[in-house]
């Protein structure tokens, strides 16, 4: 058998890399929910969420953060479709994000605390502000926005048609031009010349001239350089007495990128807080950032002082933690066929004093393989080499901007099962350099030379071992700042697929290091290696 036929998930498939707020094709939404895997502790903070929403609280921020491949995209995208509830082929997206919720702790009483939702009328404004043009400022790129999810250009003529609505007392642009110009939207929303000239055409024919047209446009054009976050909340508020059942929601990704990138800073963003919280729990704002809050308080050059708004808006933080993830990788990259389980509780319990032994490594918070348990959870990998692709990925501290490798730790588990062991046999486990070449695609160009010169220099000592794959362990083991990982038996360990292998490659191996070392592409010191600089 192999480890790919052992698998309930299909590897010859494709698993998001990245998820995008802004993509609502209906296909991606299904897909993406259908996908969701929902563990007891992120429906907790799904539950909490809901509790806050519908509660009578006045301070409408929530901040969402997780590290690179934490999931919090994924779970702030869906959060947005339970509130907005939209229809999914036929189907209520809260419908079909509940039945993810099944086999959770507590289902019944989670679900019924979500069904609450259901009195509620949400307006979601999705995006990436990292994506977006925030040369205006914040306060317009979300009203620009917010026309967009109004199926209005983004522009001075959709501001323009948004104003002649609301003068109306209307905010559906479909039975608006419907009824106006007997015309359907659809058919003219993507086409500047046609839906300026309907805009135009409804202006005059309330009796207004060409004159008062052109003085109008340009007013709105000079508006929109000057847009503040009082007009924004004006704006708002204007559409909010129309729409008296309704709450708009402005849930956008990559908040604390965009403040690095300064797209916008915190001031913007406490002017909006200050401006919008006079019209109580109708606005929301939703953020999600890689880093908390505080963190990005902390790493920012603003007194703290001028920052009390962000903090007493944003009261409700929900930071998603890694254990969510390791539950994600078990019960969906992990999980395995009854087939498979059999014979891997055969070969363990056959095999257990050997498995153990590979898979103990000595260093620092290593975990240990020593269960049957923990075997057929975490097979074909080893419970601790998720330990060391966190650290890997992300540093100790959990943030990507300290490593080289922005990757997630989601994709990369399967990228390491799809592009490494599908075709493996059963029984075979993963390899540090396995592991080293997927977390890291694409080295930094002195480790490239240095896996270069290695592999070179070892075929041409007649060697076994591949001076790559030798280098790939040792800079898997250092990388993890687990230490001291690299003593010879760490690095053979971590080198080999199967335990029966450690004495036939220990000699070879041994020699291997010494001569890198002798070829100063390694440092020796304190009988562990690291590769040279």
């Amino acid at each position: 058998m192999k480890i790919k036929d052992s698998l309930t998930i299909d590897l010859t498939e494709d698993i998001k890399n990245v998820i995008d707020l802004e993509d609502h094709s209906e296909a991606e939404i299904q897909a993406e929910i259908e996908n969701y895997i929902v563990t007891d502790g992120l429906a907790r903070d799904y539950e909490e969420f809901v509790a806050t929403f519908t509660s009578d609280i006045v301070e409408t921020g929530v901040w969402i953060s997780g590290f690179y491949g934490s999931g919090k995209s994924y779970f702030a995208k869906l959060l947005g479709y339970l509130l907005s509830n939209r229809s999914i082929a036929g189907t209520p997206a809260r419908d079909r994000i509940l039945q993810r919720f099944t086999g959770i702790r507590d289902e019944a009483l989670i679900k019924n605390s979500i069904a609450r939702l259901g009195t509620e009328n949400c307006r979601v404004v999705f995006m990436d502000v990292a994506k977006q043009d925030t040369s205006k400022g914040l306060a317009y790129t979300l009203f620009r926005v917010f026309l967009k999810s109004l199926h209005l250009p983004e522009n001075e003529h959709g501001i323009f048609l948004y104003q002649l609505m609301i003068n109306d007392n209307q905010t559906n642009i479909h039975d608006y031009i419907n009824k106006k110009m007997d015309r359907n939207w659809s058919q003219i929303q993507t086409k500047m010349l046609e839906y300026s000239k309907a805009a135009k055409s409804i202006y005059i024919n309330t009796g207004n001239s060409e004159s008062d047209y052109e003085n109008l446009m340009t007013t709105i054009r000079r508006d929109m350089d000057q847009f503040s976050a009082s007009r924004l909340k004006d704006e708002l508020s204007n559409y909010l007495q129309i729409n008296t059942d309704e709450k708009i929601i402005f849930l956008f990704d990559e908040a604390s990128e965009a403040i690095t990138q300064q797209k916008f800073n915190l001031l913007d963003l406490e002017g909006i807080s200050e401006a919008l919280s006079s019209l109580g729990a109708k606005v929301w704002t939703i953020a999600i950032a890689q880093e908390k809050l505080d963190d990005v308080i902390n790493n920012s050059n603003i007194n703290k002082a001028q920052l009390t708004k962000v903090t007493d808006r944003f009261k409700t933080k929900i930071h998603l933690e890694a254990t969510e993830v390791d539950i994600i990788i078990r019960n969906r990259l992990l999980n395995k066929k009854a087939g498979a389980i059999d014979k891997l509780k055969v070969h363990y319990n056959k095999n257990s004093g050997k498995v153990s032994d590979h898979a103990a490594l000595t260093g620092i918070g290593i975990t240990k393989t020593d269960t049957l348990d923990s075997y057929l959870t975490y097979y074909p990998f080893y419970q601790y080499q998720f330990n060391l692709l966190q650290n890997f990925l992300f540093g100790t501290k959990g943030y990507t901007s300290t490593k080289v490798a922005a990757r997630g730790m989601i994709i990369t588990t399967y990228d390491i099962l799809k592009r490494e062991l599908a075709d493996k046999e059963l029984f075979a486990t993963a390899t540090g350099w396995q592991i080293n070449k997927q977390a890291q695609p694409q080295p930094p160009a002195h480790l490239v030379i240095r896996y270069d010169n290695a592999e070179r220099i070892l075929k041409e000592c007649g060697s076994s071992i591949s001076g790559r794959r030798l280098l790939e362990t040792i800079n898997f083991l250092n990388e993890a700042e687990v230490g001291p990982t690299t003593t010879v038996s760490n690095i053979i360990k971590s080198y080999i697929d199967d335990p029966e292998d450690y004495h036939k490659v220990h000699e070879h191996i041994v020699k291997a290091l010494d001569d890198l070392v002798e070829a100063k592409i390694l440092l020796s010191a304190n009988n562990t290696y690291r590769i040279t600089s």
